[in-house]
């Protein structure tokens, strides 16, 4: 056996059962400033410290098997996100929510879990609704203007180009906006389709008009999760 025959061999991936605790966390404060690499790496530091029987990768660098339902963007609070973790043997929920809490920096917290034998689908793949809170001054009154338009083009980067799209069809319903400086709305999300919040701002900012520093200072929020299709949702806890 030659020497790229015995990399491949140390890296060549066998089938581990896992037992997945499924985590439903929050972000706020200065946590939400940081990237989805970092927001992992935050998480495995903290895994790595507890004393759970956690599974990890093979080869070269073994890291803690985790994977998150949908990366969050720089500068969004979460308040129902999810994430996955492979175990050796099953873990309690209670069990796992205490330990990992106990070492999650402030700002990050998980709040629910449950626990999976060996999971049918990939968290990642289930994914395909979200629902986001947005507030700044006179949000509600563009939010509903804008889901009001038949086309809704605007522009966003994808594979380092700019290019021009329609929004419209990646919206989905407006779910609150009772007080005019804070408006809730369900959007696609997921690996297929996939509206970011600040692409919905920059489309109000360009056709409606609405205020550039107003939108870029908004704090935006992600409350859930979801899969199944609209408006059959479907829990992410529940899709094993």
């Amino acid at each position: 056996m030659n020497i790229a025959e015995k990399k491949m061999e140390m890296t060549r991936q066998l089938h581990q059962h896992e037992y997945v605790c499924r985590g439903t966390f929050q972000r706020t404060g200065a946590l939400s400033y940081i990237g989805h690499l970092d927001l992992k790496a935050v998480f495995e530091r903290a895994l790595r410290r507890t004393d759970l029987p956690m599974l990890y990768s093979q080869g070269f660098n073994p890291r803690p098997m985790i994977v998150f339902a949908l990366p969050l963007g720089v500068g969004i609070n979460t308040e129902g996100d999810y994430i996955d973790v492979s175990m050796e043997v099953p873990v309690e929920p209670d069990e796992f929510i205490s330990k990992v809490n106990d070492k999650l920096p402030e700002g990050l917290k998980i709040i629910s879990a449950v626990s999976i034998d060996e999971p049918k689908n990939s968290l990642m793949s289930v994914v395909s609704i979200a629902e986001y809170r947005i507030d700044a001054p006179g949000i509600s009154e563009y939010l509903e203007k804008i889901f009001s338009l038949d086309k809704i083009e605007t522009t966003k980067k994808s594979k380092g180009k700019e290019v021009s799209v329609d929004i419209k069809p990646l919206l989905i319903s407006i779910t609150d906006i009772s007080e005019p400086d804070s408006a809730k709305y369900l959007c696609y999300a997921g690996s297929t389709q996939n509206l970011r919040p600040d692409v919905l701002l920059k489309a109000m900012t360009e056709i409606l008009g609405y205020d550039k520093e107003l939108a870029a200072n908004a704090t935006i929020t992600r409350l859930k999760l979801y899969g199944g299709k609209y408006p059959d949702l479907a829990s992410i806890e529940g899709l094993l």
